[in-house]
């Protein structure tokens, strides 16, 4: 909002002030004796033009005042609401008109958006609960398969319908993405034992590649909600089983801090390349472990950060190729997490 923005917009203005003068002054000269009113002339038109300067001075003050915190609020990308004028004129008449059309629009825009993410997220619901009923009958044919001695056969068939059941879960809680901060209940939670019903829960991942785990110092009490804080544990575990070899170890500690209660899970997989680890809890990035395994999708580490952000606790990530990889969930006490949800 320059000055010479203002002259560039005023130049009409301006140009029809100095034509006027011209013709005041040929009028003048014209009809009087050069000698005696030249100087006459010239102070006329110093007054006119210092009144002109005057009245531009506070014309270009105005229209600053009137347009420059509105200017600055759409280069910063700030609400401009606030910052509109209620005056008068024409044009900030029209300015409130169409923010307050665009804003219906968007409004409209949202309410059809919400509508139809509502008509998707029943329908993964309904399908999710539909595919259960099948996959319960394919843990009811493995049992089958396996008392007719087929182990082999039936232990292959368990861990595809483990598989599938994660990836189903996976999908129910993707589809809660966009509302879930309505589906928390935040509580206080024993950590040893949500820990020990996600390893129950995913036993057959270790057996079936024979992955050591050892759990220690897992005693604490956490401020989270279950569901979601059992989701993301299980989901870094599935993580180690998925790339560690077989005969690896996962192991799972906790410690206790001044203001918060650190899970650590570790694994002795292949770990992540240094240039993919800033990168793993982007949407849909699987990186080089993924390319390599085929089996990864890229949402789950994403679901994690997002959760985290809502129920303010840490994941942060360290590791070395072929070596290890190391996941700390960072769960703040009761006044540290109070402090930080205010922020």
């Amino acid at each position: 909002m320059t000055l010479f923005k203002y002259i560039k917009d005023s130049y009409r203005t301006i140009v029809f002030f100095f034509l006027l003068l011209l013709i005041i002054d040929l009028i003048l000269i014209s009809s009087s004796d050069l000698d005696k009113s030249l100087l006459d002339i010239f102070y006329l038109n110093l007054l006119h033009f210092s009144i002109f300067l005057i009245f531009l001075a506070i014309d270009y003050t105005k229209w600053r005042n009137t347009y420059g915190d509105l200017k600055r609020a759409i280069d910063l990308k700030e609400n401009v609401d606030t910052f509109v004028s209620e005056g008068s004129k024409l044009e900030e008449v029209l300015i409130r008109d169409i923010i307050d059309l665009k804003n219906k629009e968007k409004l409209r825009e949202i309410e059809e958006l919400k509508n139809n993410l509502e008509e998707i997220n029943d329908y993964i619901t309904k399908w999710v609960h539909e595919i259960k009923i099948p996959l319960s009958v394919c843990e009811l044919m493995a049992d089958n398969i396996e008392y007719r001695g087929m182990h082999e056969i039936s232990k292959e068939l368990r861990q595809e319908v483990n598989r599938m059941n994660f990836l189903v879960n996976q999908v129910l809680h993707m589809s809660k993405a966009s509302s879930y901060s309505q589906d928390f209940i935040v509580e206080e939670v024993a950590l040893s034992s949500l820990v020990k019903n996600v390893i129950k829960d995913n036993m057959n991942l270790f057996i079936s590649k024979r992955i050591e785990v050892e759990m220690v110092n897992l005693d604490y009490n956490i401020l989270t909600d279950r569901k979601w804080a059992y989701y993301v544990i299980e989901q870094i575990i599935n993580n180690a089983c998925k790339y560690v070899d077989t005969g690896g170890k996962v192991r799972i500690y906790g410690e206790e801090r001044d203001e918060s209660v650190i899970l650590t899970i570790w694994d002795n997989g292949m770990g992540i390349p240094n240039k993919d680890l800033d990168r793993i809890f982007d949407r849909g990035f699987i990186g080089e472990n993924g390319r390599k395994t085929s089996k990864s999708t890229g949402m789950g580490l994403y679901i994690c950060k997002k959760v985290a952000d809502q129920l303010n606790f840490k994941i942060e990530v360290s590791s070395q190729v072929y070596k290890y990889t190391e996941f700390k969930i960072i769960f703040y006490k009761l006044s540290d997490y109070l402090k930080v949800t205010k922020m």
